[in-house]
């Protein structure tokens, strides 16, 4: 892999893994998008401020987290890496959590900038977490409305 985008992929990785969306964005390009695979999750189509976003409310469940890759794969031609990672973290309340992905991140032509990524999640997970780690769905609170909290956390896919 060439330097410049092992250099942008580990900085991505690291991103995730500093529960900070300043250093999670830092990388990303100004018309960057996420899109959570697969289909069936129903997830949106999100575009650099919609993921910082998302990736706020995730973080913020989280007391450490970290995304290890396994393998990575580049693709010259479409200028891709794909990665198969573990994602490992302690949650606020207490409990661990482990999953794993795979991202397919476009980068920029000088291999300097993220422009895309296609992350497929482990659905059992993401569902599981949905059910274990949500915050009651109560429409009349004032913190959050229900369905906030519902799509946040059926969108609990920053690893996911």
């Amino acid at each position: 892999m060439s330097s410049s985008r092992l250099h942008t992929i580990h900085a991505l990785l690291d991103g995730y893994s500093s529960l900070s969306v300043d250093k999670m964005t830092e990388r990303l390009s100004n018309d960057f998008t996420h899109h959570v695979l697969p289909a069936s999750l129903d997830m949106p189509l999100r575009n650099r401020d919609e993921f910082a976003h998302h990736a706020g409310e995730i973080f913020s469940i989280f007391h450490t987290f970290h995304m290890v890759p396994l393998t990575m794969f580049e693709d010259d031609r479409q200028n891709m890496v794909v990665i198969n990672a573990r994602m490992e973290g302690i949650l606020k309340n207490g409990a661990e959590w482990v999953n794993e992905c795979v991202l397919m991140v476009r980068l920029s032509r000088d291999g300097q900038q993220v422009v895309a990524i296609e992350e497929f999640v482990d659905s059992f997970k993401a569902v599981e977490m949905k059910k274990r780690h949500a915050p009651t769905m109560d429409v009349r609170s004032t913190d959050m409305a229900g369905s906030a909290k519902e799509a946040l956390f059926r969108s609990v896919a920053l690893s996911t």
